[in-house]
């Protein structure tokens, strides 16, 4: 009875501790939009792998107010946490493309990308 626990928690620790770590790549003068129908709370850890600055913001889905708003320069980490009610936004207003890996404690749905206006 003993090892049947020691297994189930054990794989319940394992299944618990996973992320999804995603390679994006923003083109130039575009904006990656992440969250737009996610509907639970989540963090992001952010590794900038570029030679360029990368916008980054929280919008509320529902006042469209920003709640988060910093530049992660080139090289740069951080780790954000999003409300559901919250859209986060990548925008590269630079003439090259930009590589961010995206690190996510859970799984978030709605992505797309735009052109920057």
């Amino acid at each position: 009875m003993k090892k049947l626990i020691y297994i189930f928690w054990t794989a319940l620790m394992i299944t618990s501790c996973y992320a999804f770590k995603s390679g994006l790549t923003i083109s130039a003068n575009q904006t990656f939009i992440l969250g737009e129908f996610n509907n639970k709370n989540y963090s992001a850890e952010l590794i900038n792998r570029s030679e360029l600055s990368i916008g980054f913001k929280t919008v509320d889905k529902k006042s469209g107010s920003v709640t988060q708003s910093f530049e992660l320069e080139p090289k740069g980490k951080t780790k954000v946490f999003i409300n559901k009610d919250e859209v986060a936004y990548f925008t590269n207003e630079n003439e090259a493309a930009v590589k961010i890996d995206v690190i996510l404690s859970k799984g978030v749905q709605g992505m797309r990308y735009v052109f920057n206006k």
